[in-house]
């Protein structure tokens, strides 16, 4: 039961901080010559994996990721939509102490223009970084990081740390 439970608040905590983002999005307007009304935070269901096959030249494999999800019931997965097209997939998960997440993978569409090209890893950040505060991590980490996409993180506010990974402190923490 405990473990139920755990998984049904953070069910909660996952479809809030996509809630935060996607407000948080809509006060990027004027900012951006997209329209970011049209901007969709959601889970990685069946939709978003079918929509993920059209994409071609793909660096990972998500139809991993439904697995991932139901043995880490903490993790957070995010489709990111433009209107009905799939422009972006992010997984992340929590360390056991919850004092870090970890993007594990982040990708946007490649080899195709769509209206959020060079923003995939801003607004997945918006995201996690609501998740993280909800939790109550202190740090925001990218496992394995692909070389290439160290300066784009690098531009986000990511750092190397003493111990050489790639973190972002998470803002106004709650407690």
């Amino acid at each position: 039961m405990p473990r139920e439970r755990t998984y049904l608040r953070y069910q909660l905590y996952r479809s809030e901080a996509r809630k935060k983002a996607a407000f948080a999005t809509l006060q990027m307007q004027s900012t951006s010559s997209a329209d970011m009304s049209k901007v969709r935070f959601e889970p990685i269901d069946a939709q978003a994996l079918a929509a993920f096959e059209a994409w071609h030249d793909s660096v990972f494999s998500w139809d991993e990721v439904v697995r991932w999800k139901a043995r880490e019931p903490l993790s957070f997965d995010i489709a990111i939509w433009f209107e009905q097209e799939l422009c972006g997939l992010c997984f992340a998960n929590p360390n056991n102490s919850r004092q870090r997440v970890r993007i594990v993978r982040l990708e946007g569409r490649p080899a195709k223009a769509h209206p959020l090209r060079n923003r995939i890893a801003a607004l997945a950040l918006i995201a996690i970084d609501e998740f993280a505060r909800i939790i109550g991590s202190r740090l925001i980490e990218v496992q394995e990081p692909m070389p290439g996409a160290i300066p784009i993180y690098q531009q986000l506010g990511f750092a190397f740390d003493l111990q050489g990974r790639l973190v972002l402190a998470v803002e106004n923490q709650v407690s």
